[in-house]
Protein backbone atom coordinates (compact mmCIF):
# COMPACT_ATOMS: atom_id res chain seq x y z
CA UNK A 1 0.00 0.00 0.00
CA UNK A 2 1.57 3.53 -1.17
CA UNK A 3 2.76 5.86 1.83
CA UNK A 4 0.19 8.03 3.26
CA UNK A 5 0.33 11.64 1.95
CA UNK A 6 1.29 13.34 4.33
CA UNK A 7 4.44 11.46 5.14
CA UNK A 8 5.19 11.51 1.31
CA UNK A 9 4.81 15.34 1.57
CA UNK A 10 7.38 15.98 4.41
CA UNK A 11 10.20 14.07 2.92
CA UNK A 12 9.66 16.10 -0.40
CA UNK A 13 9.52 19.59 1.44
CA UNK A 14 12.63 18.49 3.83
CA UNK A 15 14.57 17.19 0.61
CA UNK A 16 13.95 20.08 -1.27
CA UNK A 17 14.25 22.62 1.71
CA UNK A 18 18.12 21.21 2.07
CA UNK A 19 18.71 21.54 -1.79
CA UNK A 20 17.33 25.22 -2.08
CA UNK A 21 19.65 26.61 0.87
CA UNK A 22 21.25 29.50 -1.43
CA UNK A 23 24.30 28.08 -0.48
CA UNK A 24 23.79 25.66 -3.00
CA UNK A 25 23.53 28.50 -5.69
CA UNK A 26 26.59 27.21 -7.05
CA UNK A 27 26.76 23.42 -6.87
CA UNK A 28 23.11 23.35 -8.77
CA UNK A 29 21.94 24.70 -11.94
CA UNK A 30 19.84 28.29 -11.20
CA UNK A 31 16.80 27.14 -12.99
CA UNK A 32 15.85 24.61 -9.61
CA UNK A 33 15.39 28.09 -7.83
CA UNK A 34 12.76 29.18 -11.09
CA UNK A 35 10.99 25.99 -11.07
CA UNK A 36 10.76 24.42 -8.38
CA UNK A 37 11.39 27.34 -5.08
CA UNK A 38 7.98 26.69 -4.04
CA UNK A 39 8.93 23.19 -2.87
CA UNK A 40 10.39 24.20 0.12
CA UNK A 41 7.33 25.51 1.00
CA UNK A 42 4.47 23.32 2.98
CA UNK A 43 2.28 24.60 0.25
CA UNK A 44 4.20 23.71 -2.52
CA UNK A 45 5.14 20.45 -1.69
CA UNK A 46 1.56 19.55 -0.73
CA UNK A 47 0.24 20.66 -4.14
CA UNK A 48 2.89 18.96 -5.99
CA UNK A 49 2.27 15.14 -3.51
CA UNK A 50 -1.35 15.91 -4.35
CA UNK A 51 -0.84 16.44 -8.34
CA UNK A 52 1.21 12.85 -8.21
CA UNK A 53 -1.57 11.07 -6.23
CA UNK A 54 -4.16 12.37 -8.57
CA UNK A 55 -2.11 10.99 -11.54
CA UNK A 56 -2.04 7.61 -10.28
CA UNK A 57 -5.50 7.62 -8.22
CA UNK A 58 -7.08 8.42 -12.20
CA UNK A 59 -4.79 6.16 -13.68
CA UNK A 60 -5.78 3.28 -11.03
CA UNK A 61 -1.82 2.92 -10.13
CA UNK A 62 -0.47 1.91 -7.02
CA UNK A 63 3.28 2.48 -7.38
CA UNK A 64 4.49 0.52 -4.53
CA UNK A 65 6.50 -1.78 -5.11
CA UNK A 66 6.72 -0.61 -8.83
CA UNK A 67 9.05 0.08 -11.18
CA UNK A 68 8.88 3.21 -13.09
CA UNK A 69 10.07 5.34 -16.09
CA UNK A 70 10.06 9.35 -15.90
CA UNK A 71 9.97 10.26 -19.48
CA UNK A 72 11.45 13.95 -19.57
CA UNK A 73 12.35 14.02 -15.87
CA UNK A 74 13.83 17.60 -15.74
CA UNK A 75 14.79 18.07 -12.10
CA UNK A 76 13.24 14.95 -10.68
CA UNK A 77 11.05 16.05 -8.62
CA UNK A 78 8.03 13.36 -9.75
CA UNK A 79 10.20 10.76 -9.82
CA UNK A 80 11.51 11.78 -5.37
CA UNK A 81 7.57 11.75 -5.28
CA UNK A 82 6.83 8.30 -6.53
CA UNK A 83 9.85 6.59 -4.80
CA UNK A 84 9.15 8.03 -1.69
CA UNK A 85 5.06 6.92 -2.18
CA UNK A 86 6.67 2.94 -2.32
CA UNK A 87 7.73 2.86 -6.15
CA UNK A 88 10.18 0.02 -5.83
CA UNK A 89 12.51 1.77 -8.93
CA UNK A 90 12.29 5.12 -10.58
CA UNK A 91 14.13 5.86 -13.63
CA UNK A 92 14.40 9.52 -14.86
CA UNK A 93 16.11 10.30 -18.33
CA UNK A 94 16.08 13.48 -19.72
CA UNK A 95 17.82 15.23 -22.85
CA UNK A 96 18.43 18.60 -21.03
CA UNK A 97 22.21 17.92 -19.69
CA UNK A 98 21.79 20.62 -16.65
CA UNK A 99 18.73 19.54 -15.52
CA UNK A 100 19.71 16.51 -15.87
CA UNK A 101 23.15 16.63 -13.90
CA UNK A 102 21.48 18.50 -10.84
CA UNK A 103 19.08 15.47 -10.77
CA UNK A 104 22.02 13.49 -10.19
CA UNK A 105 23.90 15.66 -7.93
CA UNK A 106 20.48 15.71 -5.44
CA UNK A 107 20.46 11.24 -6.10
CA UNK A 108 23.84 11.66 -4.58
CA UNK A 109 23.59 14.45 -2.05
CA UNK A 110 20.22 13.13 -0.20
CA UNK A 111 21.25 9.68 -0.88
CA UNK A 112 17.90 8.83 -2.33
CA UNK A 113 18.22 4.58 -3.39
CA UNK A 114 15.88 3.45 -6.00
CA UNK A 115 15.92 6.63 -7.89
CA UNK A 116 18.33 6.76 -11.42
CA UNK A 117 18.85 9.56 -13.45
CA UNK A 118 20.16 8.95 -17.13
CA UNK A 119 21.27 11.44 -19.99
CA UNK A 120 19.18 9.97 -22.78
CA UNK A 121 16.56 10.48 -24.94
CA UNK A 122 13.37 9.19 -24.30
CA UNK A 123 12.70 7.13 -27.65
CA UNK A 124 16.28 5.09 -27.38
CA UNK A 125 16.79 3.74 -23.60
CA UNK A 126 18.86 0.87 -22.76
CA UNK A 127 16.20 -0.65 -20.63
CA UNK A 128 14.46 -4.68 -21.26
CA UNK A 129 12.18 -5.43 -22.85
CA UNK A 130 8.52 -5.58 -20.58
CA UNK A 131 10.70 -3.79 -17.70
CA UNK A 132 8.40 -1.15 -16.51
CA UNK A 133 5.27 -0.91 -14.89
CA UNK A 134 4.44 2.56 -15.89
CA UNK A 135 5.77 5.10 -18.09
CA UNK A 136 5.22 8.83 -17.33
CA UNK A 137 5.41 11.96 -19.15
CA UNK A 138 4.71 14.77 -17.51
CA UNK A 139 4.65 18.33 -18.99
CA UNK A 140 6.87 16.46 -21.55
CA UNK A 141 5.29 15.06 -24.49
CA UNK A 142 4.86 18.49 -26.36
CA UNK A 143 8.71 18.82 -26.50
CA UNK A 144 9.97 15.34 -27.69
CA UNK A 145 11.82 15.12 -31.23
CA UNK A 146 10.15 12.14 -31.99
CA UNK A 147 6.48 10.94 -30.69
CA UNK A 148 6.18 8.12 -32.44
CA UNK A 149 9.70 7.03 -31.69
CA UNK A 150 8.75 7.85 -27.72
CA UNK A 151 5.27 5.82 -28.54
CA UNK A 152 7.53 2.56 -29.67
CA UNK A 153 9.92 2.83 -26.75
CA UNK A 154 6.80 2.75 -24.29
CA UNK A 155 5.23 0.01 -25.66
CA UNK A 156 8.37 -1.66 -25.38
CA UNK A 157 9.64 -0.99 -21.70
CA UNK A 158 6.24 -1.82 -20.84
CA UNK A 159 5.12 -4.95 -19.58
CA UNK A 160 1.28 -5.94 -20.55
CA UNK A 161 -1.10 -4.19 -18.34
CA UNK A 162 1.35 -1.23 -17.41
CA UNK A 163 0.75 2.06 -17.64
CA UNK A 164 1.25 4.86 -19.83
CA UNK A 165 0.45 7.93 -18.09
CA UNK A 166 0.87 11.49 -20.06
CA UNK A 167 0.11 14.56 -18.27
CA UNK A 168 0.24 17.94 -20.46
CA UNK A 169 -0.81 21.52 -20.65
CA UNK A 170 -0.15 22.12 -24.30
CA UNK A 171 -3.98 20.94 -25.33
CA UNK A 172 -4.58 21.42 -28.86
CA UNK A 173 -8.16 21.13 -28.42
CA UNK A 174 -8.70 24.71 -26.79
CA UNK A 175 -8.69 27.67 -29.17
CA UNK A 176 -7.23 29.38 -26.47
CA UNK A 177 -3.89 27.28 -25.90
CA UNK A 178 -3.38 26.93 -29.45
CA UNK A 179 -3.49 31.21 -29.80
CA UNK A 180 -0.72 31.08 -26.87
CA UNK A 181 1.31 28.55 -28.18
CA UNK A 182 1.34 30.19 -31.47
CA UNK A 183 2.64 33.47 -29.95
CA UNK A 184 4.96 31.36 -27.69
CA UNK A 185 6.13 29.68 -30.72
CA UNK A 186 7.25 32.88 -32.68
CA UNK A 187 9.05 34.52 -29.63
CA UNK A 188 10.94 31.29 -29.14
CA UNK A 189 12.23 31.31 -32.62
CA UNK A 190 12.55 35.08 -33.33
CA UNK A 191 12.47 37.02 -30.21
CA UNK A 192 12.95 38.99 -28.65
CA UNK A 193 14.56 37.56 -25.04
CA UNK A 194 12.45 37.51 -21.75
CA UNK A 195 9.97 36.33 -19.68
CA UNK A 196 6.31 35.35 -22.24
CA UNK A 197 3.37 33.56 -20.06
CA UNK A 198 5.42 31.82 -17.44
CA UNK A 199 8.03 30.90 -19.82
CA UNK A 200 11.56 32.20 -20.48
CA UNK A 201 13.61 33.02 -24.19
CA UNK A 202 17.29 33.33 -23.02
CA UNK A 203 18.07 33.00 -26.96
CA UNK A 204 15.88 32.90 -30.07
CA UNK A 205 16.58 30.25 -31.96
CA UNK A 206 17.14 32.07 -35.12
CA UNK A 207 20.42 33.17 -33.32
CA UNK A 208 21.16 30.06 -31.95
CA UNK A 209 21.54 29.21 -35.68
CA UNK A 210 23.43 32.11 -36.94
CA UNK A 211 25.91 31.75 -34.47
CA UNK A 212 26.45 27.84 -35.68
CA UNK A 213 26.53 29.78 -39.06
CA UNK A 214 29.26 32.08 -38.28
CA UNK A 215 31.28 29.30 -36.41
CA UNK A 216 31.12 27.11 -39.99
CA UNK A 217 31.73 29.55 -41.95
CA UNK A 218 33.22 32.86 -40.34
CA UNK A 219 34.01 34.70 -43.84
CA UNK A 220 30.21 35.30 -44.71
CA UNK A 221 29.10 38.65 -44.41
CA UNK A 222 26.50 39.56 -41.51
CA UNK A 223 23.78 39.38 -44.52
CA UNK A 224 24.40 36.16 -45.34
CA UNK A 225 24.67 34.80 -41.66
CA UNK A 226 21.15 36.32 -41.18
CA UNK A 227 19.75 34.98 -44.04
CA UNK A 228 21.20 31.73 -43.66
CA UNK A 229 19.80 31.48 -40.28
CA UNK A 230 15.93 32.63 -41.21
CA UNK A 231 15.84 30.07 -44.09
CA UNK A 232 17.09 27.23 -42.02
CA UNK A 233 14.36 26.93 -39.11
CA UNK A 234 13.44 23.53 -38.45
CA UNK A 235 17.13 22.99 -38.81
CA UNK A 236 19.16 20.64 -36.10
CA UNK A 237 23.22 21.62 -35.99
CA UNK A 238 24.78 19.21 -38.39
CA UNK A 239 21.97 20.10 -41.50
CA UNK A 240 22.63 23.76 -41.05
CA UNK A 241 26.51 22.89 -41.29
CA UNK A 242 25.54 21.02 -44.48
CA UNK A 243 23.36 23.79 -45.55
CA UNK A 244 26.37 26.68 -45.38
CA UNK A 245 28.79 23.71 -47.00
CA UNK A 246 26.26 23.53 -50.31
CA UNK A 247 25.73 27.43 -50.60
CA UNK A 248 29.70 28.63 -50.13
CA UNK A 249 30.08 25.49 -52.56
CA UNK A 250 27.42 26.14 -55.03
CA UNK A 251 25.48 29.40 -53.48
CA UNK A 252 22.02 27.33 -52.86
CA UNK A 253 20.33 28.97 -50.12
CA UNK A 254 18.19 26.64 -48.10
CA UNK A 255 14.08 27.44 -47.78
CA UNK A 256 13.20 26.08 -44.54
CA UNK A 257 11.65 29.12 -43.35
CA UNK A 258 9.90 29.66 -39.54
CA UNK A 259 6.17 28.68 -40.40
CA UNK A 260 4.22 30.49 -37.62
CA UNK A 261 1.54 27.36 -37.25
CA UNK A 262 4.32 24.98 -37.15
CA UNK A 263 6.01 24.40 -33.91
CA UNK A 264 9.75 25.68 -34.03
CA UNK A 265 13.03 23.69 -33.29
CA UNK A 266 15.83 23.96 -30.92
CA UNK A 267 18.71 23.60 -33.15
CA UNK A 268 21.29 22.13 -31.08
CA UNK A 269 19.60 19.84 -28.71
CA UNK A 270 16.34 18.98 -31.08
CA UNK A 271 13.73 19.74 -28.27
CA UNK A 272 10.30 20.90 -29.30
CA UNK A 273 8.87 24.34 -27.48
CA UNK A 274 5.34 23.43 -26.39
CA UNK A 275 3.95 21.70 -29.38
CA UNK A 276 0.32 20.74 -28.79
CA UNK A 277 -1.85 17.98 -29.53
CA UNK A 278 -5.26 16.91 -29.48
CA UNK A 279 -6.19 14.87 -26.36
CA UNK A 280 -8.76 12.70 -28.09
CA UNK A 281 -6.58 12.32 -31.57
CA UNK A 282 -3.57 11.57 -29.61
CA UNK A 283 -4.85 8.94 -27.74
CA UNK A 284 -6.24 7.43 -30.77
CA UNK A 285 -2.91 7.67 -32.32
CA UNK A 286 -1.34 5.80 -28.89
CA UNK A 287 -3.88 2.80 -29.66
CA UNK A 288 -2.01 2.26 -32.71
CA UNK A 289 1.22 1.19 -30.90
CA UNK A 290 -0.72 -1.64 -28.83
CA UNK A 291 -2.34 0.59 -26.39
CA UNK A 292 -5.69 0.93 -24.90
CA UNK A 293 -6.08 4.53 -24.47
CA UNK A 294 -8.29 7.02 -22.90
CA UNK A 295 -8.24 11.04 -23.02
CA UNK A 296 -9.08 12.98 -20.32
CA UNK A 297 -9.93 16.63 -19.76
CA UNK A 298 -8.20 18.59 -16.68
CA UNK A 299 -9.27 21.72 -14.97
CA UNK A 300 -6.98 21.62 -11.91
CA UNK A 301 -7.07 20.62 -8.56
CA UNK A 302 -3.80 19.54 -7.21
CA UNK A 303 -3.97 22.83 -4.98
CA UNK A 304 -7.11 21.17 -3.05
CA UNK A 305 -9.59 23.70 -3.16
CA UNK A 306 -12.59 21.63 -2.92
CA UNK A 307 -14.84 23.48 -5.97
CA UNK A 308 -12.11 22.89 -8.09
CA UNK A 309 -11.54 19.57 -7.66
CA UNK A 310 -15.12 18.99 -7.77
CA UNK A 311 -15.39 20.69 -11.25
CA UNK A 312 -12.51 18.99 -12.65
CA UNK A 313 -14.02 15.42 -11.37
CA UNK A 314 -16.93 16.14 -13.26
CA UNK A 315 -15.04 17.52 -16.72
CA UNK A 316 -13.08 14.25 -16.54
CA UNK A 317 -16.06 12.44 -16.59
CA UNK A 318 -17.77 14.28 -18.97
CA UNK A 319 -14.67 14.48 -21.46
CA UNK A 320 -14.70 14.50 -24.86
CA UNK A 321 -17.39 17.38 -24.08
CA UNK A 322 -15.77 19.29 -22.02
CA UNK A 323 -11.73 19.13 -23.26
CA UNK A 324 -12.50 22.45 -25.65
CA UNK A 325 -12.44 24.01 -22.32
CA UNK A 326 -9.59 22.76 -20.58
CA UNK A 327 -6.23 24.13 -20.52
CA UNK A 328 -4.42 20.45 -19.66
CA UNK A 329 -5.29 17.42 -20.47
CA UNK A 330 -4.52 13.76 -19.00
CA UNK A 331 -4.45 10.64 -21.24
CA UNK A 332 -4.35 6.82 -19.70
CA UNK A 333 -2.70 4.43 -21.77
CA UNK A 334 -2.76 0.54 -20.73
CA UNK A 335 -0.32 -1.62 -22.63
CA UNK A 336 -2.23 -4.64 -24.87
CA UNK A 337 -0.36 -8.32 -24.72
CA UNK A 338 -0.10 -8.91 -27.91
CA UNK A 339 -0.60 -12.44 -27.93
CA UNK A 340 -3.67 -11.86 -26.88
CA UNK A 341 -4.53 -9.62 -30.35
Amino acid sequence: MRAPFDAVRSRLRELYAQALDETNRNHYDQELWRYYGHLKTQKGSATRTRFVYDLCALAAFDPTDKVVLDAGCGFGALAFILRFMGAREVQGVDIIESRLTTFQKMIQDFRVDGVHAHLLPVDATPFPDRYFDMVLSNEAVSHYIDLDGFLREAARVLKPGGVLLIADGNNGANPKVVQLNYRLWDRFENGPPGNIDGHHVNRPYVETRAEIIRQACPELSPEEVRDLARRTSYFLKDQIIQAVERYRAAREMPNSFFQPNKCPIEPTTGETMENHYHPIELARHIESFGFRARAYAYFGGAGGNPLVRLVNWFGQRLTPLTVRWARAYRIVAWRQDESSG
